[in-house]
């Protein structure tokens, strides 16, 4: 554990990354047979489970790990479907004075 934080702590001023590489890492990573197990797992186990309990620092643990669950998913999908992703942006014409 130790040495995966040294790892992250040489890397963390690195330049940053490329967007499109890294959902290309996500699609790569999670369509592999291993990926899509995990994935899988992670799906059944957490994304779409319901807390029912009446904890609430066990529900916010819960929700934050679907969030991450949910993340993974978006990103394969906009690697998939870029285009579905893409923000159309209409700019309104300055009034002539």
């Amino acid at each position: 554990m130790i040495a995966s934080i040294k790892e992250w702590l040489k890397a963390k001023w690195r330049p940053a990354f490329d967007q499109d590489q890294l959902k290309v890492a996500y699609v790569t990573a999670f369509n592999s047979p291993a990926g899509s197990l995990v994935l899988q797992h992670l799906i059944d186990t957490v994304y779409c489970q319901v807390y029912q309990g009446i904890d609430p620092i066990a529900c916010i643990t819960h929700n934050a790990r679907r969030s991450v669950i949910h993340e993974i998913l978006l990103n394969i999908d906009a690697a998939q479907h870029p285009a579905k992703y893409l923000m159309r942006t209409i700019t309104e014409m300055e009034p002539m004075a």
